[in-house]
C-alpha cells in the first residue's frame, strides 16, 4: 500500500550489546530498514541541507570504514534522513540524538519513524512510554523491520511489553557483567584487554608475563625509578625496541600519556584494583609475576607527590656503564632500599681521560677510575640508613673472599651440570608453550584475514575502496609479521641462554681467579650470576648471600658463619 507519509530511519548500536539478536551493526540496520521500506512501499525522507544529526567527522569515519560493504552502504544511502547513534539506551534521556528526534516529533517536523527493532529506540520504560504517548497523540507513525506494530490498544500494549523486556534484558546483562567482573577480579584474572606488558592466558584467564614486552618494561621501570627518565624518552626507547601491544582492535605502541598512568598503578607490584574490588595477585594468581617491588612503587609514588622535574635525554643516558661494577638492587640496605652508584667529582676523571686518550685513543673511564673512588649510597629518604655510603674497594674485597670459597669437585660439578640441563629443559618447554601461543595468534589473524577477503573480494570497489581493502590486508600481514619477529626473538633468547649456561659452567671452575682479573663490567656480570644480594648495615658491614642453588659449591663452614647462604663481614 502506497503512502505519502515520509519516514525517518533511526539506528542505534552501543558497545554494551553483543549477544543474540542485538548484535546488528548500524550498516546492517540501515540496509534492513531500506529493504523493508521498499517491500512495504514506504517513502524514506531525504535529509535536508542543514542536517543536524551528522558531522564532517562522522562522514569521514564512514568513508574510511575498513569494511568495504559498510562503506558502500553508508555512501549509497547518505542522501536519506538516517539518524545513527552509538549510545546506550539503558539510562533515560542520555542520548542527545534521540532527545532531539523526540523534540522534532513533538514539533510535528517528523511524522514517521522506522527502526530495525523497538529495543533500538529504548531500553528503559520512561523513554518507551514517552514514544507511546507520541503515538497516542497522533504525532508519529511507527514501523519496525522485525516487529509488527498496529496503532491500537493491543498494539501499544505489545510495544510496551517489548520495551519492558528490553529493560529486563539490559538490567540482567548489567547484573551478569557486574557479577562476572567481581568473580573474575577476585580470582585475579584478566578482563577484556590485559594490562600493559602482560598477556591473558586463554586457557584459564590469568594474567601472565608477555614473553617480549615484560623484560622491556622492567628496563623501562628501572629508567623511571633510578634515572628519573622522562615519559617521552621511555616511550621512544620502548618503541625503538619493538614494543607492541595487541588488543582486540589493533596493535598499539607506547605513548607518554599511557606511561603516566602505568607508574601509579599498584598492579605492577601485585595489587589489582578494579572499581570497588581489590585483590592481591601475589596470593590469588599462581601465574602472576611482579614487574617491580612494593618499595619501588612507593619510590615512584613519593616522587610524584614531590613533583620532581623530569630529565632530558642527555641527562638520562648512562655514561658510567663501563665502570658500574654492581647491578641495581644487588647492593641494598638492611631495610631493603638500593644503594645507588655514585662517582664524586666526575669532571676530574673526565679531565684525566682526555689526557690519557692522547696516548691511548681507545681508553675509557675504567682506565682512570679506581675501586676506592667508586661509591654506593642510600639515596631514598624513606630508608632508615639514608645517606649510608660505602666504597667499592671494600665490597670488591669481600666478594672475592666469598668467591674464593667455591670448592668444586667432580660430584658437585656433575650434579650442577645435571641441574643446568634440567633448567634448560624447563626453558625449552616454556619457549615451546610460548611458540604455541604465538602460532595460535597467527592462525587467528590468518583466519580473520581470510574472512575479510571472502566478505570483500567479490564486491565491486572504487579506487579509494580498493586502497582501503589492500591497506587492511597489509595490516593483517604486519600483525602476523610482528608475532613472527617475537617468535624469532624467542629463538635468539634460547640460543643466548644456552650460551650463558655453557659460559657459566666454565666460569664456576675458576670463578675466584676470573673475578680477580675481571674489569668492572665483567665483575658486574659475575656478581649477578653468583650472588643473590649484598646487605650493608650502618657499620658498613656486609652480608653477602650467594644464589641458593649454588651454595653446595661453596665451603660449608667458614670463619664468618651463617645459615642462610655464604655470609661475610668487613
Amino acid at each position: 500500500m502506497s503512502t505519502s507519509l515520509e519516514y525517518v530511519i533511526y539506528c542505534r548500536k552501543s558497545t554494551d550489546e553483543s549477544s543474540g539478536q542485538q548484535n546488528q551493526s548500524i550498516p546492517d540496520q540501515i540496509q534492513k530498514c531500506v529493504d523493508y521500506a521498499e517491500k512495504e512501499w514506504l517513502t524514506i525522507k531525504h535529509k535536508p541541507k542543514d542536517f543536524e544529526f551528522e558531522s564532517d567527522s562522522d562522514i569521514f569515519k564512514e568513508d574510511n570504514d575498513t569494511d568495504i560493504l559498510n562503506r558502500q552502504i553508508y555512501s549509497k544511502y547518505r542522501h536519506l534522513y538516517i539518524i545513527k547513534e552509538q549510545q546506550s539506551a539503558k539510562t533515560p534521556w542520555k542520548r542527545p540524538k534521540w532527545k532531539r528526534l523526540i523534540s522534532l516529533i513533538k514539533q510535528g517536523k517528523i511524522k514517521g519513524l522506522l527502526s530495525y527493532s523497538p529495543d533500538r529506540q529504548a531500553r528503559n520504560m520512561m523513554e518507551g512510554w514517552e514514544l507511546i504517548n507520541c503515538v497516542d497523540d497522533g504525532l508519529v507513525d511507527l514501523k519496525y523491520t522485525n516487529f509488527h506494530f498496529e496503532n491500537n490498544a493491543s498494539g501499544k500494549m505489545m510495544l510496551g511489553i517489548r520495551f519492558v523486556f528490553s529493560k529486563q534484558y539490559s538490567d540482567k546483562l548489567s547484573e551478569d557483567i557486574t557479577r562476572g567482573n567481581k568473580t573474575t577480579v577476585a580470582k585475579g584474572k584478566s578482563m577484556w584487554d590485559p594490562k600493559y606488558w602482560y598477556m591473558r592466558d586463554e586457557e584459564n584467564g590469568y594474567y601472565i608475563p608477555h614473553p617480549q614486552n615484560f623484560s622491556l618494561m622492567r628496563t623501562a621501570f628501572e629508567m623511571k625509578i633510578y634515572d628519573n627518565a622522562s615519559d617521552e624518552n621511555i616511550a621512544q626507547w620502548l618503541n625503538a625496541h619493538w614494543y607492541v601491544r595487541e588488543t582486540k582492535d589493533k596493535v598499539k605502541t607506547v605513548n607518554p600519556k599511557m606511561l603516566y598512568r602505568v607508574w601509579e598503578d599498584p598492579f605492577y607490584y601485585g595489587i589489582y584494583v578494579r572499581r570497588n574490588n581489590t585483590v592481591d595477585l601475589r596470593e590469588s594468581n599462581p601465574f602472576y609475576e611482579a614487574l617491580i617491588t612494593e618499595n619501588e612503587y612507593w619510590i615512584l609514588f613519593d616522587r610524584k607527590m614531590k613533583n620532581k622535574p623530569r630529565l632530558s635525554l642527555k641527562e638520562v643516558k648512562d655514561e658510567y656503564d663501563d665502570i658500574i661494577p654492581l647491578k641495581k638492587w644487588l647492593l641494598i640496605s638492611k631495610d631493603w632500599f638500593p644503594l645507588i652508584f655514585n662517582l664524586p667529582s666526575k669532571h676530574r676523571y673526565y679531565n684525566k681521560l682526555t689526557i690519557l686518550k692522547k696516548e691511548r685513543p681507545k681508553a675509557t673511564l675504567r682506565d682512570v677510575v679506581k675501586p676506592n673512588q667508586i661509591r654506593f649510597k642510600v639515596a631514598n629518604k624513606l630508608s632508615k640508613d639514608f645517606k649510608l655510603e660505602i666504597t667499592f674497594n671494600l665490597i670488591d674485597k669481600e666478594i672475592l673472599r666469598v668467591l674464593d670459597k667455591v670448592k668444586i669437585n667432580k660430584e658437585a660439578y656433575d650434579r650442577y651440570v645435571k641441574f643446568v640441563n634440567e633448567k634448560l629443559d624447563g626453558i625449552n618447554e616454556e619457549n615451546k608453550r610460548q611458540r604455541n601461543i604465538f602460532n595460535l595468534q597467527i592462525n587467528k589473524l590468518s583466519s580473520q584475514k581470510k574472512d575479510y577477503i571472502q566478505r570483500n573480494m567479490s564486491l565491486s570497489k572504487t579506487k579509494d575502496e580498493e586502497s582501503v581493502y589492500r591497506s587492511q590486508l597489509a595490516d593483517y600481514d604486519q600483525k602476523i609479521e610482528l608475532i613472527q619477529k617475537e617468535m624469532e626473538a624467542i629463538t635468539v633468547s634460547e640460543r643466548n641462554t644456552i650460551l650463558e649456561l655453557e659460559v657459566f659452567i666454565h666460569l664456576i671452575k675458576n670463578v675466584g681467579e676470573d673475578y680477580k682479573k675481571a674489569n668492572y663490567v665483567q665483575k658486574r656480570r659475575i656478581a649477578s650470576i653468583m650472588l643473590s644480594n649484598i646487605i650493608v648495615d650502618k657499620q658498613k658491614r656486609l652480608t653477602i648471600a650467594v644464589k641458593p642453588w649454588l651454595e653446595p659449591l661453596f665451603e660449608k663452614k667458614n670463619s664468618f658463619g651463617g645459615d642462610d647462604g655464604v655470609r661475610t663481614h668487613v
